[in-house]
């Protein structure tokens, strides 16, 4: 019997209204501060405290989606993401499979071709979790991209990617194009945590925000606060799932105009 593929991180997602965010670096920065003091007021009745700020930037860099015409990868709930550092230029590409079921989520090669930089390549199996409670496993890899190496056909991601043939009847000598011709200049905030199961396990937060490199628009497209914990042995207590599940209720109810009404999240978003 093959061993189970353990879900090695939960992280829960929540989309902003991106207006709310509107203005310059600095501006968007304190209003992150006033979402983050909201956050910590609604939390106060349930006794889940936050800790930190979002004063850390973990990141400044483009996003880029890569598919055919068709959109077949997504279609077979695969999606290739490229990350550029804007201050480096390093770049990385993450082949992610997504599926309702953990099971049909793990059962696939997601393994880099050692003429890749196999030994570099980061591999996770994670449960994403949205509103009001719906359940994503997340199966994904991702490598760094060489210098000058440009994702030009659907065979250059299953070259790096070998797993991905063997998931698909075939791999057609079909061009990549850039999803919507879309390109997320996105800013990636950390440093805030909440203190969930007794305060015994700290939960990292997130907040990204993208916009579009192609217009100067101050006015983010997508703004995505997420919370996440996670276990190399999938050991999750009750006491800290339930404060988790707390804390996306009150994210959902509690917290007004600041939650998108008509929320997509950054795929969607990309894919229209």
């Amino acid at each position: 019997m093959a061993r189970r593929t353990d879900v090695t991180s939960r992280e829960y997602k929540v989309m902003l209204t991106p207006s709310a965010f509107d203005g310059d670096d600095a501006a968007m920065r304190a209003t992150v501060g006033r979402f983050w003091a909201d956050v910590a007021a609604a939390l106060e009745p349930l006794d889940i405290p936050t800790a930190g700020t979002f004063d850390e930037v973990k990141a400044r860099r483009l996003i880029r989606f890569f598919d055919t015409d068709e959109h077949s990868l997504n279609s077979d709930k695969y999606i290739v993401r490229e990350r550029e550092d804007v201050n480096t230029g390093e770049r990385e590409v993450t082949l992610k499979f997504r599926h309702p079921d953990r099971y049909v989520a793990a059962d696939r090669s997601m393994a880099v071709a050692d003429s890749a930089g196999a030994s570099e390549a980061k591999t996770k199996f994670e449960e994403d979790v949205k509103p009001p409670f719906v359940s994503v496993f997340s199966f994904s890899t991702t490598a760094p991209l060489a210098s000058g190496h440009v994702l030009e056909q659907l065979s250059d991601v299953a070259d790096l990617f070998p797993g991905l043939a063997e998931e698909l009847d075939e791999i057609p000598d079909v061009p990549l194009v850039l999803v919507s011709d879309f390109v997320a200049r996105e800013v990636v905030l950390e440093g805030a945590q909440l203190l969930l199961g007794k305060r015994d396990i700290a939960a990292e937060c997130a907040l990204v925000v993208w916009y579009d490199e192609g217009e100067q628009d101050t006015t983010p497209v997508v703004v995505e606060f997420s919370f996440k914990y996670g276990d190399d042995q999938e050991d999750y207590r009750g006491s800290v799932a339930r404060d988790a599940y707390e804390v996306l209720e009150v994210l959902q109810h509690g917290l007004g105009d600041w939650v998108d009404p008509n929320p997509r999240t950054k795929t969607t978003f990309v894919y229209g």
